[in-house]
Formats: C-alpha cells, sequence, structure tokens
C-alpha cells in the first residue's frame, strides 16, 4: 500500500501488526506524521535500548518527538554508568549529530535504523528484525535516504528503493554542528 492511499489510523494499525503494543522496539523517531518524512535518516540499530514503550509517545497526529526527547533525556540522566566510567553526556554523540542535520534540513525527517532492536553486536540481530524498517519503506517511500556508518551502508546497497541514497560516516564521530547543519541543508536541496 502506498504512502498516497494510507492514512495515519491505517498506518498505525499495520505497524502494530509488525511491531506489537506494546513493544520494545523503536521503529522511527519522527515530529508527527511518519507519513509526511520524505528524508530517512537510517542507521544500523539502536545504541539505547528505553524502557518505555514505542506507542506512548503516539498520538492521533503522530509521533510525539518533544515528549519521547524528554523521555530520552530523563533515561540517559537515571541510568547506571558503564563501569569505568565518571560521567556521560546529555545526549550521545550522535544524537546530538542527528538534530544537528535535522535542523539543518528544515524539513520532516524520519529517524529510524535498519534494525529496530537494540544489541550489542549485529550477530545477533536477524532478517525478520528488519521488518519495521521494510514496511517504513515500502509505506513512505521516501525520496531520499542517508545512511550513517559502514554497516548500514552495506546493508541498505543491498535493498531495492528508488529513492537517493546517500553514505555518510557514523554520526557519532568527526562531526562538527557546521558540518551536520550542511548535511541537512543538502538533504533539502535534493528534496525541493
Amino acid at each position: 500500500m502506498s504512502v498516497h492511499t494510507l492514512n495515519l489510523a491505517n498506518f498505525e494499525k499495520q505497524l502494530i501488526e509488525i511491531v506489537g503494543r506494546p513493544t520494545e522496539t523503536r521503529p522511527f523517531v519522527c515530529d508527527g506524521s511518519p507519513l509526511e518524512c520524505q528524508v530517512f535518516l537510517v542507521g544500523y540499530n539502536p545504541a539505547t535500548n528505553m524502557s518505555d514503550n514505542f506507542w506512548d509517545f503516539w498520538t492521533e497526529q503522530g509521533f510525539d518527538r518533544t515528549l519521547w526527547y524528554a523521555e530520552y533525556l530523563r533515561e540517559r540522566a537515571t541510568r547506571p554508568l558503564k563501569p569505568g566510567k565518571t560521567r556521560r553526556q546529555n545526549v550521545s554523540s550522535t544524537r546530538r549529530m542527528m538534530d544537528k542535520v535535522i535542523e539543518g534540513a528544515g524539513i520532516p525527517i524520519l529517524e529510524t535504523n535498519l534494525y529496530a532492536h537494540p544489541s550489542v553486536d549485529a550477530k545477533s540481530l536477524k532478517h525478520k528484525d528488519r521488518r519495521p524498517f521494510d514496511f517504513l519503506l515500502d509505506t513512505i517511500q521516501p525520496k531520499v535516504i542517508v545512511t550513517h556508518g559502514e554497516d548500514a551502508k552495506q546493508v541498505m546497497a543491498e535493498i531495492q528503493t528508488s529513492a537517493k541514497v546517500i553514505s555518510v560516516p557514523h554520526l557519532s564521530r568527526g562531526w562538527s554542528f557546521d558540518r551536520a547543519l550542511s548535511l541537512g541543508q543538502n538533504i533539502k536541496n535534493l528534496v525541493v
């Protein structure tokens, strides 16, 4: 079913069939209706498992990114530190750069991962764990997909899509705010 014949209520029903309700997966993050996102920002899989249910952030208008972000910050602040660590950043390096890319683009962007399950290693992920991404790709049909990281680039190269696919280094390291903002602006130019 294409995005042109799919409304948000039907999208929700179909996504529930794939991930369940409640769900421990995080199929995507966006601000409002995912159906309005012409750009996907795609990583390999979530690095952080949040204890909240994805559907706690879902409304009749779509995904409530502001509410989700507040919970993301709360969880990071209250989570125990990893062994040997004495402090942590309020926001992960990857999240900071994703925020700047989105700011630079100034258009709706769907943040997602090829695999919706957090995992410590890629080997534990199965093809069935990619069902949420495949659903999003098939139903929304984005114009532009930006993968970040070598693993995401390699898997995306095997997926058939009419979208323009751009691959960049992982957003967790080696990026400045200016570079991330510039990437966002370049993405917008590809869509407009």
